[in-house]
C-alpha cells in the first residue's frame, strides 16, 4: 500500500442548525509527519464540507479521510432504492433529495419516511423527536422487518467485543447514538465531496484505492477510546477521539495494510469499517502520539483556524475555507422602514407585495390599438382622449381604432400593441400606422417581478439598485442586520502621523487610513482604534477596548514571529491564533484568530501586503460576519504584457492594470513600494504551481472592483 502523508478523521453530526463547540457536533483532526493537529470544530455540515473540499483540492500529499458514519445499508436496501447494489449510487440519490443548507437545517426525517414507503415491510428506519408526528416513520425500533439490523461489519465488531463497545444500527434516526441520521446527512456531503475531487478520490472498499491521492473510508471512533483522553486537550471526548483516530491510523499504516480488501463479500454492497483487526496497532500509535508532547509536533489552538500538521505554509484556499467555516453573521436582526435601511444587509428575502409593473403598460410614446394581424401599414380612426402615466383612459378602445398613449400609461381595454410615434402619420380623424409585431412596445404586468415572488434574497446588501427594486415591489419594512463595526488598530513604536519635522526613524502610518477606508467602502462602520506601541500591556488594553466596541478587528504589524512582534505573541498567549504563514506573495505573515471572542485579522505591517491580505481574506470574512453570502472575486483572462517565472508553493498577487486589452504589472515586486497601490487597478493572480509565463500568455486578472472597491 502506498503510504499516506496525512490522515484526517471526521466525527460527523446530523444536528439541525448551527452548533457551538461541544459533544455530538462536528470535529475534524489531522495527523501528519509532524504530529497530530488540534481538533477543529465546524458549526455546520456545509462548513465542514467546504473546508474538506479546499483542503483536499490543494494537492498536499496523499491523504486518507475517515468518517465515523456508515457508508452503506444492509445488503439489498440500496438496490431497492436505486436499482443497483452500488452504495455510491445511493449517495448520489440521497444528495439529490436531502435538503441540508448552509444554515445547518435539514429534512432527514421526511426523507427517511419517504424511504420507508419505498422499502418493503414496516420501517426499517425508526426514531423521531417526540413532537414530530410523521406518518410512515415509527418512533420506536421495528422488529422482524425485511432487512437485518446490522451490516456484516457491525456483526464483526460485535463478535470482536473488546473496549470498542456495541455499535448502533444504521436504521436508528433519533435518541442516543443515532447513526442513521448521521449516515443520511453524510451520504449527501460525501457525494458532493467526491464530485468536487473527481478522479483524485477513491472510496474504500467500493473502489480500488491503493494509489488514489485521496481515499475516503469509514471508521468506528470507539476504536480510539483508549487514547482519546490523553489527546483531548481540554475539549469534549469527540475532539479527543478524532485526534486519537487520526494519529492512530497515521502510525498504524507502518505496520499493517489498512486498505486490504475485507473478506466478507457483503462489504462491496454495505461498506466496511476500516481498522477491524488492526485495533492494537491503532491504539498503540494513538498512545504514542499522545505521549509525544507539543515539542514533537502537536499544534495547539482552540478553533477551526488551526494549521494542519506537516504543512508549514498554509495554501490560500485552505485558509479561505477555514475562514468561511468559522464566520457566521453577528448581531440581532431588527425591522426598519425601508427609508432607514440603506446599506443594511437583509436577514430574510424581500417578497413582492405587488407585481412590477402592476399592470400592462406602454413602453414608448405612440398609438395603442388591437393588432389586426398581417404586416405593412394600416389606417385607424382616432379614438378620443389620451392614456398617460398616472392618468388612465376611461373606458376601452373599440376594435379597429387607435388611441394616443404615452410611456408608462396603463393599456386601455382593447389595446394589446403600441406603435412608435415615429412610425405613425395622423391625417384628420385617422392615423396611418406602420404595423409592428403583435404585442410590441408593451410591458406585461409582472414581467419584472410577479406578486408574491422573491425580489431580493436574504444576505443582499440594500445598495441603491436593491432599494429601487424593494420600493418598486412595495416593501415598506425590512428585517436587516445591524451595521458591522470594524475596528482598525496599527501597532509599532516606529509609527507616527505625517509631520514635516518627523525623524527619519519614524514611519508614517499609511495602513490605518487605508484600512479604515476599505472597511467603509465595504459597507461597515469603521472604528479608529488608533495606534498601540510595542508594549504588551498597552497592546492588550488596545485590543480589549477594540473587542468591547467592535464586531471584528483589523490590525497591522506584529503578525510575524520576531522579538518585537507582540501581537502574535499576545494572541497565542491569551487569545486564539493560527494560519500565520500563508503561502502567498505579498502577505506571508497573517494572523487569523479571536480576541475575547471577537474575530481578529492580523495583517502584515507592510502597506502593500496589508492591502492584499485585506482584500483576499478580510473582505469576504467581514461580509459573512455582516450577513452577506461568502464573496469570491470575479476575474477574467487577458493576455499578459509581461513575462514571469515562478516556483511552486506560493500564490502571487501582482499589482496590475489593463492597457490595450493586456495586463501590465508594476515595475517592481517590492512590497514596500506603496506607489504601486495607487498605480494599480487590480491584481494579476498567479497560481500556486510553478509557472513559466511568456508575454501574450493568458493570465487571470482581478479588478479591484471585484473586491468591492
Amino acid at each position: 500500500m502506498k503510504r499516506f502523508d496525512a490522515v484526517i478523521a471526521v466525527d460527523w453530526s446530523a444536528t439541525s442548525g448551527r452548533t457551538r463547540p461541544g459533544p455530538d457536533t462536528i470535529w475534524i483532526a489531522e495527523a501528519g509527519a509532524g504530529g497530530v493537529g488540534e481538533a477543529r470544530h465546524f458549526p455546520t455540515r456545509h462548513a465542514a464540507t467546504e473546508w474538506l473540499i479546499a483542503r483536499l483540492s490543494c494537492g498536499e500529499g496523499r491523504v486518507l479521510v475517515v468518517f465515523d458514519v456508515s457508508f452503506g445499508w444492509p445488503e439489498g436496501a440500496a438496490r431497492a432504492v436505486t436499482g443497483m447494489d452500488d452504495p455510491l449510487a445511493l449517495w448520489d440519490w440521497v444528495a439529490e433529495r436531502l435538503s441540508d443548507g448552509p444554515d445547518g437545517r435539514n429534512d432527514r426525517y421526511d426523507l427517511a419516511a419517504r424511504l420507508n414507503a419505498m422499502l418493503p415491510g414496516e420501517g426499517p428506519f425508526w426514531g423521531r423527536p417526540p413532537k414530530l408526528d410523521l406518518p410512515g416513520l415509527p418512533a420506536r425500533k421495528v422488529t422482524g422487518g425485511a432487512y437485518p439490523e446490522w451490516r456484516g461489519t457491525e456483526e464483526a465488531l460485535i463478535a470482536a467485543g473488546g473496549p470498542a463497545g456495541r455499535p448502533k444500527s444504521v436504521w436508528q434516526l433519533a435518541y442516543n447514538g443515532a447513526v442513521g441520521s448521521q449516515t443520511l446527512t453524510a451520504m449527501a456531503a460525501l457525494s458532493r465531496l467526491r464530485a468536487a475531487l473527481g478522479g483524485r478520490c477513491a472510496t474504500w472498499p467500493f473502489e480500488v484505492a491503493s494509489e488514489a491521492p485521496v481515499v475516503l473510508a469509514e471508521v468506528y471512533l470507539a476504536h480510539a477510546d483508549p487514547a482519546e483522553a490523553a489527546l483531548r486537550c481540554g475539549g469534549p471526548k469527540d475532539a479527543g477521539q478524532v485526534r486519537a483516530m487520526a494519529a492512530g491510523l497515521m502510525g498504524a499504516q507502518e505496520e499493517c495494510d489498512l486498505l486490504a480488501p475485507p473478506q466478507d463479500p457483503r462489504a462491496l454492497a454495505e461498506g466496511w469499517v476500516l481498522g477491524i483487526g488492526h485495533e492494537s496497532a491503532i491504539e498503540a500509535a494513538a498512545k504514542a502520539a499522545a505521549g509525544s508532547g507539543p515539542e514533537k509536533g502537536t499544534r495547539q489552538g482552540n478553533d477551526c483556524f488551526a494549521l494542519p500538521p506537516g504543512i508549514d505554509w498554509t495554501p490560500v484556499d485552505v485558509a479561505l475555507a477555514a475562514l468561511r467555516a468559522s464566520c457566521g453573521a453577528v448581531g440581532a436582526p431588527e425591522a426598519l422602514e425601508l427609508s432607514e435601511a440603506a446599506g443594511r444587509v437583509l436577514v430574510e428575502p424581500v417578497v413582492a407585495a405587488r407585481a412590477n409593473p402592476p399592470g400592462a403598460n406602454a413602453a414608448v410614446d405612440g398609438w395603442g390599438f388591437r393588432h389586426p394581424g398581417g404586416v405593412g401599414g394600416a389606417s385607424f380612426p382616432v379614438h378620443p382622449g389620451m392614456a398617460a402615466a398616472g392618468r388612465p383612459l376611461p373606458g376601452g378602445v373599440p376594435a379597429g381604432a387607435a388611441v394616443r398613449i404615452m410611456t408608462g400609461a396603463l393599456l386601455p381595454e382593447g389595446v394589446d400593441t403600441v406603435c412608435l410615434q415615429e412610425d405613425a402619420e395622423k391625417a384628420g380623424d385617422a392615423v396611418r400606422l406602420r404595423l409592428p409585431k403583435p404585442g410590441a412596445n408593451v410591458r406585461a404586468a409582472g414581467e419584472d417581478v410577479a406578486s408574491g415572488h422573491e425580489a431580493l434574497a436574504a444576505g443582499r446588501r440594500l445598495d441603491a439598485p436593491a432599494l429601487a427594486l424593494a420600493t418598486a415591489v412595495g416593501a415598506a419594512r425590512v428585517r436587516v442586520r445591524p451595521v458591522l463595526r470594524v475596528g482598525v488598530l496599527s501597532t509599532g513604536d516606529e509609527l507616527a502621523d505625517p509631520a514635516p519635522d518627523a525623524s527619519p526613524d519614524r514611519t508614517f502610518d499609511a495602513n490605518r487610513p487605508m484600512l479604515l477606508s476599505l472597511a467603509g467602502r465595504w459597507g461597515h462602520e469603521a472604528v479608529d482604534l488608533g495606534r498601540a506601541p510595542d508594549d504588551r500591556d498597552a497592546l492588550r488594553a488596545a485590543m480589549d477596548g477594540g473587542a468591547a466596541r467592535c464586531d471584528a478587528i483589523l490590525t497591522s504589524g506584529g503578525a510575524s514571529a520576531g522579538v518585537e512582534d507582540h501581537l502574535s505573541a499576545l494572541m497565542q498567549a491569551e487569545g486564539s491564533v493560527a494560519e500565520w504563514r500563508i503561502a502567498m506573495k505579498p502577505g506571508r505573515p497573517l494572523i487569523l484568530g479571536r480576541w475575547r471572542g471577537v474575530p481578529v485579522f492580523g495583517l502584515p505591517g507592510n502597506p502593500v501586503a496589508a492591502f492584499t491580505c485585506a482584500l483576499v481574506f478580510s473582505r469576504p470574512a467581514l461580509g459573512a460576519l455582516a450577513g452577506e453570502p461568502w464573496g469570491e472575486p470575479a476575474g477574467f483572462e487577458v493576455p499578459a504584457a509581461f513575462a514571469r517565472r515562478k516556483k511552486a508553493g506560493r500564490r502571487e498577487f501582482l499589482r496590475a492594470r489593463l492597457r490595450g486589452g493586456r495586463a501590465e504589472v508594476f515595475a517592481t515586486e517590492g512590497s514596500g513600494r506603496v506607489s504601486g497601490l495607487a498605480w494599480a487597478e487590480g491584481f494579476v493572480e498567479l497560481p500556486d504551481r510553478a509557472l513559466d509565463l511568456r508575454e501574450g500568455d493568458p493570465v487571470r486578472y482581478l479588478p479591484f472592483g471585484s473586491f468591492g472597491l
